[in-house]
């Protein structure tokens, strides 16, 4: 639904008082892979920064941050369920070794699956059961 209540009125302008407007549902779920994608950037950048400032001034915001994960956590939780969760995280701050090498997600059945993009990790991520 549109919530913008100026693009509301113009469009009851032009098509009529009782006219309803919907968006598409691929609207919505190119919003959502949007919504999701800038999510796994905001995390990852938050992981980024604050073991920078560990790594160059020594301050530990872990006591902190700590929350604020939890927070989003809970979210996703609620939104995915723990399974996927899990597959979340591990894509957000695991994917990369030590060296920087990109790690492969190895299912139940042994096969291994590399993200190059994030819209690669969101097209399995929403298919993905459990």
């Amino acid at each position: 639904m549109i919530s913008d209540p100026k693009i509301l009125e113009l469009l009851k302008q032009l098509a009529g008082e009782g006219v309803q407007i919907n968006e598409s549902s691929k609207t919505l779920e190119e919003r959502e892979e949007n919504l999701f994608i800038e999510l796994l950037k905001t995390v990852e950048a938050a992981w980024v920064k604050e073991h920078e400032i560990y790594e160059n001034y020594g301050i530990d915001l872990v006591g902190f941050s700590q929350y604020l994960y939890h927070a989003i956590e809970t979210l996703i939780v609620i939104k995915y369920g723990y399974f996927r969760a899990d597959v979340f995280w591990w894509y957000a701050l695991e994917r990369f070794d030590a060296d920087g090498n990109l790690l492969g997600l190895e299912d139940e059945e042994g096969k291994i699956y590399f993200f190059k993009t994030h819209k690669q990790f969101y097209k399995f991520f929403k298919n993905l059961k459990g």
